[in-house]
């Protein structure tokens, strides 16, 4: 068991749910131990950031840390870049 608390928790699905809306339905979370203990409850993990994922097993997956989510929609199979007007 490791230790996740309500804040990253939160942090790691409004990610989710922004990834979500634009058309990416199966990124991760990522999450990264900032403590260690003797037991795996003592374990702290924080949020990193999302492995962005567009599906399950294809190629429409671009790895971590590029913000693809955020200016990108995910429709048909393509990229679509996201307007300011409507991010």
């Amino acid at each position: 068991m490791w230790c996740i608390n309500a804040e990253q928790l939160r942090k790691a699905l409004k990610e989710i749910e922004i990834a979500e809306r634009n058309g990416f339905d199966c990124c991760l979370a990522v999450f990264v131990p900032t403590s260690a203990g003797r037991a795996l409850d003592q374990c702290k993990l924080e949020y990193s950031d999302l492995v962005e994922r567009a599906h399950p097993t294809r190629c429409h997956n671009w790895g971590r840390g590029q913000n693809i989510t955020k200016r990108f929609r995910f429709a048909s199979g393509h990229l679509v870049k996201i307007d300011k007007e409507e991010g």
